[in-house]
């Protein structure tokens, strides 16, 4: 089950066409301004992997800098490292060429489809994921301050990423200085909705002394529009709690 929960919970929808790629040889992905190939697969590869080591590498060679692209590896690279410090590391998954594109799937029916890839300079800068662009689903909030008190901990806002099934996962980096500290499921409001946070593929406790990234997944939020905000419980030490809060902005360059 390890596989399914990583992959449904943090990069497939449903898909229900019928089979998600055909028989014929597919036509390649690569093109103008774009990596080769085989490195466009490597990289495709590596982000269905589980690995967070493995996609780190492979987006550094092949996506461009500051690249939707290159957001989207870190992403996953972060869920990676949660659900791994959670004791969920996941299984890799096969990727194959498709027209124009990459696709990977669990089981009939149930597949991702990366395709429209764009580039720069011979390196990978944006694609579309069963025909959403990034630009629409993914904000990388990286650039903005950590969220600190005292000696208490330290919060480093990550990415917030919606899949093409609704389900808005945000990732975060909690420092735990000198007490365990527990992240609770959180909200996410926006305007008048105000989305409950549910199950994620995250550790529960960040033990003193440590860091780790940590998932917080937000059901239903098809219609989100990615300019709300997060608001979390934090346990410190398993008595008092304080409240985390932050918007899913890029900081203004």
């Amino acid at each position: 089950m390890r596989l399914l929960v990583w992959l449904s919970t943090l990069l497939l929808p449903l898909c229900v066409t019928a089979g998600c790629s055909g028989d014929d040889e597919p036509g390649s992905a690569t093109g103008p301004d774009l990596p080769s190939q085989a490195d466009l697969k490597a990289y495709f590869t590596a982000i269905t992997s589980g690995d967070p080591e493995a996609v780190t590498e492979a987006a550094a060679k092949t996506a461009a800098p500051g690249s939707p692209a290159l957001s989207f590896a870190g992403y996953l690279a972060e869920a990676a490292r949660a659900a791994d410090a959670a004791g969920q590391p996941a299984d890799p998954v096969e990727v194959e060429e498709v027209d124009g594109g990459f696709e990977a799937c669990i089981a009939e029916g149930r597949c991702v489809t990366w395709s429209d890839l764009e580039g720069k300079d011979d390196r990978l800068v944006t694609f579309t994921v069963n025909g959403t662009p990034l630009a629409d689903t993914l904000v990388d909030l990286g650039g903005q301050a950590p969220i600190t008190s005292l000696d208490l901990y330290e919060v480093q806002p990550g990415y917030a990423y919606r899949l093409p099934n609704g389900v808005l996962n945000v990732t975060l980096t909690v420092t735990a200085p000198s007490v365990d500290l527990s992240p609770e499921p959180g909200i996410y409001i926006e305007a008048d909705r105000i989305l409950k946070g549910g199950e994620a593929s995250s550790p529960a406790t960040i033990p003193a002394g440590t860091s780790s990234p940590i998932l917080l997944s937000f059901p239903d939020a098809q219609e989100a529009t990615l300019d709300g905000q997060v608001t979390f419980e934090l346990r410190l030490g398993g008595q008092a709690s304080e409240s985390i809060g932050f918007g899913l902005t890029s900081p203004a360059v």
